[in-house]
């Protein structure tokens, strides 16, 4: 058994799964001091050196439960389960010390450090999923309609015209304005408003209340 704050734990994982063994691998990155994750070839080669043994039992192939009774023979590793399935959910009753992989990776390191210390609990390497974070409320956006400031009250009913689905020869004739001085307040207007073509400035003049029905009334009451 390796002294506690000595070289790092040679540690194996047995897992049909390749993702499974690259995902441990990632998180354990930070620990290289800590723990070594060898793969299943260098641990045949060398099973005296290992320290601990990792399996999944759940979907477990032959060729897997081969490779795990190889290991555990020749060499003196701790082995121990490493699963999503809680203790209930393994297809066969084991007394092994079962590590869940909810595990963070700084709670893994150091139940793996427990169990070759001895010091290891099953309490304290089994742990629930986190809760699902409540999902942020979507932002209102509160409907505001600034005639006055914003555009100025002429650009306003050219806008709201807009909106109605006018022509510039149509508001033209409603507010009585040529056509130059139209496309004039519509470009001033454009820039205000910071839109660039007419189904723009549609959209904005029908989501900011633009009544060009209303403009109309009023320029024919």
């Amino acid at each position: 058994m390796k002294l506690e704050n000595s070289s790092p734990l040679t540690v194996v994982l047995i897992d049909d799964c390749d993702l499974a063994t690259a995902g441990l691998r990632s998180i354990l990155t930070p620990y290289v001091d800590r723990v070594t994750l060898v793969d299943t070839r260098e641990a045949l080669a060398h099973p005296g050196a290992l320290d601990v043994i990792l399996y999944e039992p759940m979907g477990m192939s032959t060729m897997a439960a081969s490779l795990l009774r190889d290991l555990q023979h020749t060499g003196h590793a701790h082995t121990a389960v490493f699963s999503w399935a809680t203790q209930d959910q393994l297809p066969t009753p084991t007394a092994r010390p079962h590590l869940s992989k909810r595990l963070t990776a700084s709670q893994l390191v150091v139940a793996l450090e427990e169990l070759m210390s001895g010091r290891f609990t099953a309490a304290a390497a089994v742990t629930e999923p986190a809760p699902e974070p409540e999902p942020e409320p979507e932002p209102r956006h509160e409907r505001v309609v600034d005639h006055d400031v914003l555009l100025t009250p002429r650009e306003g009913d050219v806008i709201a015209l807009i909106a109605a689905g006018r022509s510039n020869l149509e508001i033209s004739a409603h507010l009585g304005l040529s056509i130059n001085s139209v496309k004039t307040y519509i470009r001033s207007a454009y820039r205000k408003i910071g839109v660039g073509r007419r189904s723009q400035a549609v959209l904005w003049g029908v989501t900011n209340g633009y009544d060009g029905e209303a403009v109309v009334a009023a320029a024919t009451a």
